[in-house]
């Protein structure tokens, strides 16, 4: 039978804890009211040993949980406050559904802060690398209006889109890195393999070979000799660049390059748009005032450029300006986003149209990543096939020679 520790008031109203078995967290609390205590914490005394062994090896050193865990939590949560049950208890009931060990264990400790009389936005700041600064923003403006299971819902919302404009992106890049490193493996396997063993029929001939042939021979003689030069170059410079890209000025001028890539640069910036524009909608569309939800939202845009530009915004509007007039004088974002503002501030619908536009956005994404991969699938491809086919062609043309000489 299970055991449970609690922490309990007896009926006159001290607090007292101590230990139960009963077959279920139901049955435990039924026992321990028929003799006249009231548990305020109740939880299986083996769970809690495996959380302090958790803890001990020091795998609670806080990560990042990734988004989809996230929007699939906030849901179940949202569910749970929105169909009446008390918010510690439908903590404690997410704790148990979860399935990531490390939101388990937060959950758990943030039901135990609530319970402890602190607020679940307060409870969440706790854990900032679980809980970024716009969650916990929103959780607190929803606490605060007394609409905390609308506002849950909007925030699974946001998680479940940026996690779907997420794969959109990678799914676009993927593609392209696949083709280009089977391209980099081909090439090197003629180069350091079949070259070498071709090359061994014209070693004693003593003949002039042509030119592409002695590149081609030359490049293998190279990659032979000095593949371990070529692979600390490579890692040198990939290290190097991205020390750089890590200092401000270096992801400054990285992301700014980004932004001027042909196509690439276009998919950046859509998506840097679409985050601005549905995270700014939906902070304001949970009651958070404009220059607090444009100081939130500048922190997950993901360009520097970009951020710095709200940033600049943020500062006109604060002295009286409009956004919409702010973001068109940063000559960053694209006039679509501004009209759309526009319209939002002088209807007094701005957290609609912010919203409307980062569907707006997301669509032409999809429209973009489709059309980038049809048209680079068969650019890979030829390019694949010229580089292959011309480091053949130059080995096979002294054959040739060869064979038309024998047949003279």
């Amino acid at each position: 039978m299970p055991v449970f520790e609690y922490k309990a008031l007896d009926s006159k109203g001290r607090s007292v804890k101590g230990i139960v078995d009963a077959d279920s967290v139901r049955g435990a609390r039924q026992k321990l009211r028929g003799q006249g205590i009231f548990p305020t914490t109740l939880e299986e005394a083996q769970k809690k040993a495996a959380r302090a062994s958790f803890a001990s090896v020091g795998q609670t050193r806080e990560r990042k949980v990734d988004g989809g865990n996230l929007a699939i939590a906030t849901r179940q949560l949202a569910t749970l406050v929105g169909a009446g049950m008390p918010l510690v208890e439908a903590l404690r009931a997410l704790a148990e559904q979860v399935d990531h060990s490390q939101l388990k264990v937060v959950v758990s400790e943030v039901a135990d802060k609530v319970n402890e009389g602190s607020t679940l936005a307060n409870g969440m700041k706790e854990h900032p690398k679980v809980f970024p600064r716009l969650f916990v923003n929103m959780v607190a403006a929803g606490e605060a209006s007394g609409s905390l299971d609308m506002v849950l819902e909007r925030l699974a919302d946001l998680l479940e889109n940026q996690v779907a404009l997420r794969r959109k992106v990678r799914s676009a890049l993927s593609y392209p890195i696949l083709m280009l490193t089977l391209c980099f493996g081909v090439i090197v396997l003629l180069l350091t393999y079949v070259v070498p063993q071709i090359t061994k029929i014209f070693a004693d001939r003593g003949r002039i070979l042509p030119l592409p042939t002695r590149v081609v021979i030359g490049l293998s003689n190279f990659m032979q000799s000095y593949w371990w030069l070529v692979i600390g170059l490579i890692v040198i410079t990939y290290l190097s660049v991205s020390k750089y890209a890590n200092t401000p000025n270096g992801r400054r001028k990285f992301h700014r390059f980004y932004l001027r890539l042909p196509l690439i640069g276009t998919i950046i910036l859509k998506v840097s748009c679409s985050r601005f524009s549905r995270n700014l909608g939906t902070l304001l569309g949970s009651g958070v005032e404009l220059l607090g939800a444009l100081n939130i939202t500048k922190t997950v845009i993901g360009n520097v450029v970009l951020e710095e530009a709200v940033e600049t915004a943020t500062e006109g509007v604060r002295e009286g300006s409009s956004l919409a007039l702010e973001l068109d004088r940063s000559k960053v974002f694209p006039k679509l986003l501004i009209r759309m503002v526009a319209v939002g501030e002088r209807t007094g619908q701005l957290e609609n149209m912010l919203i409307r536009a980062a569907n707006s956005y997301d669509s032409e994404i999809s429209a973009v990543v489709s059309s980038l991969t049809s048209i680079l699938e068969p650019i890979l491809i030829l390019f694949l096939a010229m580089i292959v086919g011309g480091i053949l062609a130059a080995v096979m043309l002294p054959m040739l020679e060869m064979t038309n000489l024998s047949g003279m």
